[in-house]
């Protein structure tokens, strides 16, 4: 399956778009499907370990 979303403007809106209220089908995801983030995506990756969780 292909999920697409718009603008992330960092974290807080990874956390409130993304969180498992809000996209419950993430319960389900496999390394099959993909979350496409379309248009600016304000994150900037530090190495931090916030940014290996989200990575994974």
């Amino acid at each position: 399956m292909i999920y697409i979303t718009g603008d992330i403007h960092g974290t807080m809106s990874v956390n409130k778009r993304l969180n498992r209220r809000n996209f419950p089908e993430q319960k389900h995801l496999t390394k099959e499907d993909y979350v496409i983030i379309a248009g600016d995506f304000g994150l900037i990756w530090d190495g931090s370990n916030e940014d290996r969780y989200w990575l994974k």
